[in-house]
């Protein structure tokens, strides 16, 4: 497994601002309440910004860990059971949410509550952070 310095990826892109860092507590309660395992790197994201706000467009690329139960069960109840396969972690800007398989497993995934599918971006949240901050990955 390779580690990710979060750090340096984070603070690398100009124009997001971090929040103060999740506890490993926080991580494994919000698992615990969304029946989830997040992949490793999702975890060590959030150990380092418990979110993450876009200045230039204003809102959460990377929502805070509190808001996912909420936001998830919205969305598995509007989506139905495909998506309940996978855990929204933020989203473009326009409505559609980047997701992690619910199991852990590996790929990041955008959710398109207008077609009700999941599209692959990347093969985990690094490849897709330094993607989506380079513009490589776009929706």
């Amino acid at each position: 497994m390779v580690l990710t310095d979060w750090h340096r990826l984070l603070t690398m892109a100009d124009g997001f601002q971090l929040q103060p860092a999740a506890t490993e507590e926080t991580v494994a309660l919000q698992q615990e309440r969304l029946r989830a395992q997040f992949p490793f790197q999702l975890s060590r994201l959030y150990l380092e910004s418990d979110g993450v706000f876009d200045q230039r467009g204003q809102w959460f690329v990377i929502w805070p860990l509190a808001e996912l139960p909420r936001r998830n069960r919205f969305e598995w109840a509007r989506d139905g059971i495909a998506r309940r396969d996978l855990v929204a972690f933020g989203d473009d800007g326009t409505g559609a949410s980047f997701c992690v398989p619910r199991d852990g497993g590996s790929g990041v995934f955008i959710w398109n509550p207008l077609t009700g599918a999941p599209y692959w971006l990347a093969n985990d949240i690094g490849d897709f952070w330094i993607g989506w901050t380079t513009r490589a990955i776009t929706t």
